[in-house]
């Protein structure tokens, strides 16, 4: 495996006639649902790549020596000012964003909580933070505001980890 590009947040490597994209702190980094007074929060943020303003759950790299379930209460207090208790954390998947050209797999969590306060302003990367119902997503999504893959992803992780219990339970 021979590194043909690198800069802080990625390399390009080549293995054999194959190129790939590893990304720094993709594996210890992540994606978070977080449910709040029965409302999921994403957050409105520039993605330059497609000159858009994205709607997207809250995730982020790894920091150096961070596990991922702590980037994940990181990244939500960072981009959110939601500063909830690891202990209410639950894994509910991976995601791996682009199998052909990306090494990345990602860890994507939960957290639900009520009655919560913002505790600071957002990141300076963070336009808006949005709560969105349940129910609305559906709309969200079908009209093309939720594009963004690992919230998509996300989302699809959340939802048939709901059905599946549903239907262990009988419900």
């Amino acid at each position: 495996m021979k590194t043909e590009y690198e800069n802080p947040w990625f390399k390009v490597v080549k293995d054999g006639k194959f190129h790939f994209v590893k990304e720094n702190g993709s594996d210890n980094g992540a994606v978070i649902l977080a449910l709040i007074d029965k409302k999921f929060i994403f957050v409105e943020v520039n993605r330059p790549a497609h000159n858009m303003v994205s709607l997207e759950a809250p995730r982020g790299y790894g920091e150096s020596g961070e596990t991922s379930d702590l980037c994940a209460i990181r990244e939500l207090f960072e981009e959110t000012g939601f500063l909830l208790p690891i202990e209410n954390l639950e894994r509910i998947g991976l995601i791996r964003p682009n199998t052909s050209i990306l090494s990345s797999s990602i860890p994507v969590y939960f957290i639900q909580a009520n009655r919560v306060s913002k505790k600071t302003t957002q990141d300076s990367e963070i336009f808006n933070v949005v709560s969105i119902s349940e129910g609305e997503i559906y709309k969200e999504i079908a009209n093309g505001n939720i594009t963004d893959g690992m919230t998509l992803s996300a989302l699809s992780l959340y939802w048939a980890k709901k059905h599946n219990k549903q239907s262990q339970s009988g419900g």
